[in-house]
């Protein structure tokens, strides 16, 4: 048998005498080494959740830190539950979601030491998904190492005191009060009719926990209102409080079962069974080291760069396939008035993150949930409206949340969610069998509304009498844009599918009448208006009315770019650049996030840039990446991370443009297994602003076309040119279509393949550009830092 030197010798031989050497691009990153560099890291003591280190495996997580209120000797581990909801009982009409089915709170582990804390040295390696670090006390020290297993819903904490220090560490429930309830008693929420309904209700609250003691181990049992629900928390300490000890603390919530202590005790003893054989951290250390080379991204932009990894390492610990849908908080519980899942714009921009990251099963929990609850989406609607789907605007991780006779505006917009999971993965089988007959039954919903509210017009066009375009002040009324567009892309879509797999659905008809009749969008000199009746002439956070445009595609930067960019400017001028003062927050993350993606879809790289950088520098962007409006909210750093994506690579209509957005400082770029709608994977790398190289892989074997600035470019399908072949045709625009197979890669390079560098590198970084973001001396350059800086309101 040949050792492997001399085959590699005789390759390199034949190779060099070839005409075109078979090539392909090859990733040459050091994931541990790169990552390290935007690990997060803490010299501040972190003193309230924003700027607190976190960890999570999607279920269960923690944030730790020391509020005031706790003593100066000690830090908190702060355990949360992603599914842990309410499941009170109430009628249809009167669902009263804020209070009878919001996220509970939990509770926390105090790590209690002999001296006050006087400094922190922690540090959150992305790569390990663990938190490790020193705590300096007046009387020692002790060190620490936690993090939430990824394959067991178990947290593993240690602790290693020195210099006569211990530590003490301590369970404390909270009771399962719901957090809009209490704000309510307390003279807070709004003045109104329904408000006031909430906030007279005399809500019952369920007996106090139980803790319980079971061979070394603990339980606390939280019986929910009427036995609707349970959650246990199971905790052991082992070791020495003024030596090395570990906390093993497990929760589990079950509805409508009442098994979470068994399943606590399951969990708790595999923990320990991997313990016992040496393989406990290396299990949870695995699933990581397998979840970060699903595609790679580097820039010449060090905070730009971090802020993307952190948000790739936030999202798999605040949702997984398997998992239920992330909230607007995650795992990583604290009080809040919006305790639940958010419909009309956070739930969609959450799970763009995953997509274009190649980074599917983790971000399947979303189009899972929606399948295995399809059946509670018919029930929100009237009994009258019979093979019919909707949701409200806020709603259960169960979409139980009854819409009444209104638009299902917002199942359709979560529901082109689940068309883009599809067509990222390239999955028709699932799009046909599950997404078209629920899409169906939503426009069913809008068929039955129209039915029922009918409106006195004399143009011949359909017209929607009353609908919301979400946030908008006073935002109700005839012909809303946000609603005309989602009626226009589930029809279109629901026609579309109908054509491609023969299905001869009887209600076709009915779909093509609303794309012939449906009135048109509602415009005027600045562009799209909210309404027939409604102009935009109000500071809005949200891009409601532009909703046609990014992200539904009805409107297209090709073909209505004037009218998209006027409607875009006129948006951020008066929204950016008004300074009434407001109530209300007027320009929020996702304002600068969804301005930087729609600019970057018009190709204007310069401004798309320039709304990045703005949510970086939002004063409500924490230094650990988190972000709140006064109450936790997640989609807007998350949706930083499609910003960059849609910057560096579109595929939006089915052509795939790469570096479309792509600011001159961003001079050096290189991406590897982007994933684009079609099932590509792409790879490509710009070097002084100059394109060098295109890789696209075909999973699926759909129709490639790609766009891409390289003049001339040469061509290849797995290492043979193809210029001048019918296998490439160039369209009017430019872009090449490329007849590739599945299991195909083309490769387009500025020059021939010979001569190519297809390698894959990360960037460079120098020391002062290194770990940006935690809660420290580097970080005091974030307007977040100074806005956290203050002690919250406890």
């Amino acid at each position: 048998m040949m050792n492997n030197t001399k085959y590699l010798f005789i390759l390199f031989v034949f190779c060099s005498f070839c005409k075109e050497p078979i090539s392909s691009v090859r990733l040459e990153v050091d994931y541990e080494a790169f990552l390290s560099q935007h690990d997060m890291r803490w010299d501040v003591i972190p003193h309230r959740w924003e700027v607190a280190p976190y960890t999570g495996n999607g279920n269960v997580g923690f944030l730790f830190y020391r509020m005031e209120s706790e003593g100066k000797n000690t830090m908190s581990i702060y355990l949360g539950r992603h599914d842990y909801y309410d499941h009170r009982e109430a009628p249809k009409e009167n669902q009263m979601l804020w209070i009878y089915r919001s996220r509970l709170p939990l509770g926390h582990f105090k790590l209690e030491s002999k001296g006050n804390i006087t400094g922190v040295d922690l540090r959150l390696s992305l790569w390990d998904a663990q938190l490790t670090g020193v705590i300096e006390t007046l009387e020692g020290s002790y060190q620490i190492k936690g993090y939430s297993h990824s394959d067991i819903d178990v947290i593993s904490f240690e602790t290693i005191a020195s210099g006569g220090e211990l530590v003490k560490i301590t369970w404390h429930p909270d009771a399962p009060i719901p957090p809009v309830w209490k704000s309510l008693q307390a003279g807070g929420g709004p003045k109104s009719p329904n408000w006031d309904k909430m906030r007279n209700d005399p809500m019952p609250m369920p007996p106090p926990a139980t803790i319980t003691e079971e061979n070394g181990q603990r339980f606390c049992l939280q019986m929910l209102y009427k036995n609707r629900g349970e959650t246990t928390t199971g905790w052991e300490v082992s070791g020495e409080e003024a030596g090395t000890q570990r906390l093993l603390a497990s929760v589990h919530h079950s509805f409508p079962a009442h098994n979470s202590k068994q399943v606590v005790k399951q969990n708790l003893q595999k923990a320990k069974a991997l313990l016992d054989n040496g393989t406990f951290e290396a299990a949870h250390t695995q699933w990581w080291h397998e979840y970060y080379p699903l595609s790679f991204l580097t820039i010449n932009d060090a905070e730009k760069e971090a802020f993307y990894w952190i948000q790739m390492y936030k999202f798999a610990s605040a949702t997984r396939g398997n998992g239920p849908i992330m909230d607007l908080m995650g795992p990583w519980y604290h009080d809040t008035f919006w305790p639940m899942v958010w419909g009309d714009l956070n739930v969609e921009l959450q799970y763009w993150t995953y997509l274009t990251a190649n980074r599917l099963s983790v971000g399947e929990s979303l189009v899972n949930s929606i399948d295995k609850y399809a059946k509670n989406l018919e029930d929100n609607v009237p009994d009258r409206w019979g093979n019919s789907a909707a949701v409200a605007a806020l709603l259960p991780q169960d979409f139980i949340a009854y819409n009444g006779g209104k638009v299902p505006d917002m199942l359709v917009w979560i529901l082109h969610d689940y068309w883009l999971h599809c067509q990222y993965a390239g999955d028709r089988e699932r799009m046909r069998d599950k997404l078209f007959p629920l899409l169906k039954k939503a426009v069913n919903s809008y068929l039955n509304y129209l039915e029922e509210n009918p409106v006195d017009e004399t143009d011949g066009k359909i017209h929607v009498k009353n609908s919301w375009s979400p946030e908008y002040p006073n935002g109700h009324g005839q012909d809303i844009n946000f609603t005309l567009a989602l009626m226009r892309w589930s029809c279109q879509t629901l026609l579309d599918l109908n054509d491609e797999f023969d299905l001869n659905d009887p209600l076709a008809g009915e779909w093509k009448n609303i794309m012939t009749h449906l009135v048109g969008f509602q415009l005027d000199e600045h562009g799209l208006r909210i309404g027939k009746d409604i102009a935009f002439e109000k500071r809005h956070r949200h891009y409601s009315h532009l909703l046609a445009f990014y992200p539904l595609a009805v409107l297209t930067a090709e073909e209505d770019s004037l009218l998209v960019r006027t409607t875009l400017d006129h948006w951020l001028d008066i929204t950016v650049n008004t300074h009434a003062r407001l109530e209300t927050m007027p320009v929020t993350g996702y304002t600068a996030t969804g301005a930087a993606s729609m600019y970057a879809a018009l190709g204007d790289a310069d401004k798309a840039y320039y709304y990045l950088d703005f949510l970086i520098k939002h004063e409500n962007v924490s230094t650990t990446t988190m972000y709140a409006e006064g109450n936790p909210v997640i989609e807007s750093p998350l949706s930083f991370a499609t910003c960059v994506h849609d910057m560096l690579l579109q595929s939006m209509g089915g052509v795939i443009k790469v570096f479309p957005g792509t600011p001159a400082r961003w001079g050096d770029a290189t991406f590897h297994q982007l994933r684009t709608q079609g099932a590509f994977l792409v790879s490509a790398r710009r070097k002084n602003g100059s394109t060098q190289f295109v890789a696209v892989e075909s999973l699926e074997g759909s129709p490639c076309v790609v766009k891409t600035d390289l003049e001339s470019p040469n061509i290849y399908i797995d290492g043979i040119r193809v210029m001048d072949s019918d296998k490439v045709l160039i369209d009017d625009s430019g872009a090449f279509s490329v007849d590739l197979k599945i299991g195909e890669t083309v490769v387009f390079s500025s020059t021939t393949l010979r001569d190519a560098d297809l390698t894959i590198r990360a960037i460079p970084l120098d020391d002062h550009d290194k770990n940006l973001f935690g809660f420290s001396e580097k970080t005091a350059r974030l307007p977040g830092h100074q806005f956290y800086k203050k002690s919250p309101k406890e």
